[in-house]
């Protein structure tokens, strides 16, 4: 979905449409499939979720929509890092927590400090995690 620029852009569109009485938009629904799939029982769709979060993370995207979908995905990842995850979707989730504190730089990192769990204590997974979880460590001081 992300490997071409107008199936991403298309994803990430913010304009509002109505979908059963309520304002929605392709955003809001992709961060919803993230979401859902992030959290699921299902190891294929746990990788596909941490696979949209880490993609969504890695666009360039200044609005404020974009604000709030990197604080509900940061809820989202949080509550994946207690499902103990393997080290590659770690690494995937880790690298947009990264990207996150630089989008939301006051409220990922208090909700990271609020809900937990403490990034550093998956610290010693891989050396490659370690430089992400220093990282995101800097932001939570």
């Amino acid at each position: 979905m992300f490997e071409n620029l107008s199936s991403s852009e298309w994803l990430m569109y913010i304009s509002e449409w109505t979908f059963n009485g309520q304002q929605t938009s392709n955003i809001r629904v992709t961060t919803k499939v993230a979401v859902h799939c992030l959290l699921s029982d299902v190891p294929v769709l746990q990788d596909r979720g941490a696979a949209i979060i880490h993609n969504l993370a890695c666009k360039e995207v200044k609005t404020v929509v974009f604000d709030d979908v990197a604080v509900e995905l940061t809820m989202a990842l949080l509550q994946y890092f207690n499902s103990k995850p393997s080290e590659e979707q770690l690494y995937r989730c880790m690298k947009a927590l990264v990207k996150f504190t630089q989008i939301s730089g006051q409220e990922v990192p208090q909700l990271i400090q609020m809900i937990g769990p403490d990034p550093r204590s998956f610290k010693g997974t891989s050396d490659r995690l370690d430089e992400l979880i220093q990282q995101v460590s800097v932001k939570l001081h």
